[in-house]
Parts: C-alpha cells; structure tokens; sequence
C-alpha cells in the first residue's frame, strides 16, 4: 500500500491548523502542524518524508517570507504554498519570487486549498531518488552537478517574465528546458506555443507568427490569428531562433517593446501578453557576425541565458537516460529487457555522443528491438560504438580543427540516424517525419545531401 502523502503546515493560529487537520485528513493527506517556524524548520530536518510545506506569511516569531527563505535553502526541491489573511497580489508575487509555488488568500475554500495543493504535487518532477540524488526534473533526466544546476536555475527563472536564451548543441534537450519553465511559471495554466523556425518557409513566417486578416492576400478566405496572439497569457517557444528572418526579428522586437501585434492586413493592434523562451544550437557570436542574428534582438531575448552541456560532458547521466529508455520501452512494448550488461554501460559512457540524447535515444531503442531479453548485452550495441574504430579514436576526425571535426561528426551522425528511421518506417517519410519530430523538408533535404536511395519512400 502507498504511503499517504505528508504536509507540513505552519501557522501561528491554532484554530486554522484545526482547520487544516480537518480539510486534509479528509482528503486523505498525513498531516504535521505546529505554530513555530523554528520547530518547522526542525522537523524539516528530522523527517525527509514531507512532500509538501504550507507556511503563514505572518507569524510573530519569524515570517513566513524568512522562513520560506530557510526552507528553499536547505530543502530546495519541496514545493511551499503561502498562505495570508493580509494578502495582497504584489505579496503573492513575492512570495512565489522567492520560490514558493503558490499562495492563497484567507479566508480560502478547501476546494481552493486542495485544487493548489494538486497543482503543487503535480509539478514534483523528481523522477527517483537515491540516497536523496536527485534523477531528473519533470522530464528532463540528469544527476549530473550540470544538471542539478540546470535544474536549480529552472526553479529560479520560472517564476518572472524575463525572456530566456536556451544555447547548446542538437539533442541536448533545450525545448524539455523550456517547457520545464512555462511549467513551473505563473503562466501555467496559459498556452504553451512552441515554433521551430527552421521548419517555417520564409513566405509563411510572418502570416504564421502574426495572422492575418480576411482578403489581406490571395488564399486568406478568412481571418486566421497568428501563434503569438494563441500564445497570449502563456509562453512562446522560438527554437532555432538564429534561422528567424532578419526583418521578422525587427518586427518581434518591436512586439516585446510594445506588447501589441498587428495581423497582415489589420487596421488595429491587438495588445498581447506573452513570455518569450528562445532556444538555438549556433554559436551566438558567429551568429550575430554572419548577422543571422540582429544584435539589439539578441541583447532583448537574452535576459537569462541557460546553456545546455553536450552530454559527452556528463557521462554520469548516461546510465540514468539508458534506465529510463528502457523503462519507457517496455511499457510501450513490453518485451521485458530490464537490464544492460556493465561492459555496455561502459562503452556508452566512453562514447563521444556527436547527437546527444537525442542519438542516445535512438540507440537504446535500435538494441532494445535487437536485444533477446533480459539483457542488452555490449554485442547488441552499433558496431560504431563496439568497435576500435569509434569517433573517439578515428583519425579521421581527431587530427581537425575543432569546429570542423565537429562538423564531420555531425554529419555522421545524421547519416546513420535517418537512415536507420527510413528502414524502420519503411521509408515512409510522413511517418519518419512524425516520429523523429522533424520536418519533411528537413528529411528530403539530408536525403539528398547524403545521397540515399529513396525507390520506395512513398509521401502520404
């Protein structure tokens, strides 16, 4: 049987904890109570089973805003609701800055006290924990120390409306990061918008972006609001911003100076409120020298920047991502693989990852469909990975420039990773492209730039 979920609720009147034992005892909660901060902080330390903290913002021995101070210190990763009698918006917002997840009003509803308090266990985003490591947050998996900082700084951005630059390389997981923000934002319960920008034709861009009005062109039958007006009240996602064009850059940037957009065709701005979350795998400077970047756009959306490391540079997640691949795939699949041989592990943990998690992914599952259960076995794995020859050795890259060998190992990797999806989906390209959460032009594109044979890719 599972255990209950335990609370711990501070507050210095003894007739709102009875109030508490009342309302979540019923709602099957184990419950903890005590009118002292300084003893909450206490039993915080003695007992490591509490899931979730409920402070009053006043209390005569300490405030609750100290004491939320301590908690979020020492205990970082449990979720703190605030609740006042005295409570305005801007004491709300400053609670939640300073790293509680919510707060309520007195006097409040059980409904609303419980409806907050299953908003805030659903955004726990441990995915295990050993000896107290923390594994993963919501679902981007790490216990790497550059992922607990990753993790950690997520939970200190979310709560504001700064924009925030997600850099790092292809595969490392940048919109997982971006989603893991809007989660844990005050705009959670808003829209979500993301766009890739590398997917979005240059003639559609700005139709797509800022809508448009009937008869504004040829084929505008009717009026269609673009994705930042859908987006208002949430968050819109950029991915590969740095593929934005250049003039569409001018007109956004004018949208998050003035918060208002205009559709093609429109006579009247519509106001919108949005947080802008961008992401690219270029490198900013020479991006902004090869002015695929505009300089004043890039000082505006970069507020905040989270840089994302390759996973070559935390091998001590590689493990902990092969668990949870397999765990996935056997609930998908249930063919019962339930471990790896160590020498395997071993050989991915040495393995340079040119495509990230994103190409530790694909691996897992090309073996798991390989493997005979119940364990992938080092003979299982890709021959490039196996083998003396693996891209940690070759020579055909490691004697190159940096930037070029990087190149070369990229374009190896898309090489063997779209063919290999081809095959599986029996070059069914819609699929292929469904699937790997690409874009068909992108698929036709690599098709032809690496030559491979396509007799039987059928569109649909």
């Amino acid at each position: 049987m599972d255990q209950p979920i335990e609370i711990l609720v501070v507050d210095d009147e003894h007739e709102m904890l009875v109030s508490y034992e009342k309302i979540l005892s019923r709602a099957g909660f184990k419950i903890r109570t005590t009118t002292s901060p300084s003893e909450s902080l206490r039993l915080l330390k003695e007992d490591q089973n509490f899931t979730l903290a409920i402070l009053d913002l006043h209390m005569p021995e300490m405030d609750g805003m100290k004491l939320l101070s301590h908690i979020k210190r020492e205990h970082p990763y449990l979720p703190v609701i605030m609740v006042t009698g005295y409570g305005t918006l801007e004491k709300g917002i400053e609670a939640v800055k300073s790293g509680a997840f919510d707060f309520i009003e007195k006097p409040f509803s059980s409904k609303k006290l419980l409806e907050s308090i299953e908003q805030a266990l659903g955004q726990i985003s441990y995915v295990k924990k050993d000896s107290d490591e923390i594994e993963g947050f919501d679902n981007i998996i790490g216990r790497s120390d550059e992922m607990k900082k990753i993790f950690h700084l997520i939970q200190k951005v979310a709560y504001g409306n700064a924009n925030v630059l997600i850099t790092g390389d292809s595969g490392v997981g940048k919109e997982l990061v971006a989603r893991s923000i809007h989660k844990h934002s005050l705009r959670r319960n808003m829209p979500f918008i993301p766009i890739n920008c590398g997917a979005l034709p240059t003639s559609l861009f700005e139709s797509e972006l800022f809508g448009y009005e009937k008869g504004a062109f040829t084929g505008a039958f009717q009026a269609k609001p673009g994705l930042v007006e859908i987006a208002k009240g949430g968050t819109l996602f950029l991915d590969e911003v740095c593929e934005m064009p250049q003039d569409l850059q001018v007109k956004l940037l004018r949208v998050l100076e003035d918060r208002k957009i205009r559709r093609i065709g429109a006579k009247e701005e519509i106001s919108v409120d949005i947080r802008l979350l961008t992401a690219t795998n270029r490198n900013i400077e020479e991006s902004i020298e090869k002015q695929l970047l505009r300089e004043d756009f890039f000082f505006r959306i970069n507020t905040i920047q989270i840089h994302i490391p390759p996973l070559k540079e935390r091998t001590a997640d590689v493990s902990l991502l092969v668990s949870h691949f397999l765990e996935d795939l056997n609930e998908k699949y249930d063919r019962n693989i339930t471990s790896i041989e160590d020498h395997a592990v071993e050989i991915m943990e040495k393995y340079d990852w040119p495509g990230n998690v994103r190409e530790l992914q694909n691996v897992i599952e090309r073996t798991y469909y390989l493997a005979n259960p119940p364990t992938i076995l080092a003979t299982d794995l890709p021959g490039y990975l196996n083998s003396n020859n693996n891209r940690k050795s070759t020579k055909e890259w490691e004697d190159l420039p940096y930037k070029e060998a990087k190149e070369r190992v990229l374009e190896q990797f898309e090489q063997n990773y779209l063919d290999y999806q081809l095959k599986k989906f029996d070059w069914n390209i819609s699929r292929t492209a469904a699937e790997c959460g690409m874009d068909r032009r992108t698929i036709h594109r690599l098709i032809n730039k690496f030559n491979l044979k396509i007799d039987n890719a059928r569109e649909k």
